[in-house]
């Protein structure tokens, strides 16, 4: 199947983890997996710096500081059960996005009010404590059935980039080959 619109999500676990500038021009959304990890100050001069330069930031898990920063951009981890309905009533404008690795956990999601979910692991990684991944058939078995956004999370490089093609998704994330990306991302938008 053909990607219907292309996002890029890095997912960063501090501020300062990547390059704003090359975030810009990449066209990359940013989702801060762990912003208790950071004070309220630097989170503000961070979110500050990305709506200058017009980049996307999500807070996750963290409603509190959802409401501090006055942003309208979520983000749930997989391992979040809490129900957040109550924030699409508070707020019609906010936009939720979720990950999941299976489909308990993408009916959790879409119960949650994600309006994406990043399905992971597409492909093999080297962590030494995850092993499992989905693969391009499993990962096409699991999203055709639900009427959800996905995005392909896990092992993306440019070995295996060819196979997003046949994927049902709207866009990639990436959280370790950042840096790289810059090299045969521009194929990915051209689809």
């Amino acid at each position: 199947m053909a990607v219907k619109k292309s996002y890029l999500y890095f997912i960063i676990d501090y501020p300062g983890e990547v390059n704003l500038d090359y975030v810009r021009n990449i066209g990359a959304i940013l989702i801060l997996r762990k912003p208790e990890n950071s004070s309220s100050n630097e989170l503000k001069k961070f979110q500050t710096e990305c709506s200058r330069r017009g980049i996307s930031l999500y807070i996750g898990n963290s409603v509190k500081l959802l409401f501090q920063l006055k942003t309208n951009k979520f983000y749930i981890s997989a391992h979040n059960k809490r129900p957040f309905n109550h924030l699409k009533r508070t707020n019609t404008k906010i936009d939720i996005i979720g990950s999941a690795h299976n489909i308990c956990e993408i009916n959790e999601k879409i119960r949650q009010g994600c309006r994406n979910i990043l399905l992971s692991r597409l492909f093999k990684t080297n962590y030494k404590y995850k092993k499992g991944w989905l693969g391009a058939i499993k990962f096409n078995l699991l999203t055709r059935k639900v009427s959800a956004n996905f995005v392909a999370l896990g092992g993306i490089n440019e070995k295996n980039f060819n196979q997003l093609k046949i994927l049902n998704i709207t866009g990639l994330a990436m959280s370790s080959d950042k840096k790289k990306a810059g090299n045969y991302l521009p194929a990915f938008y051209k689809n």
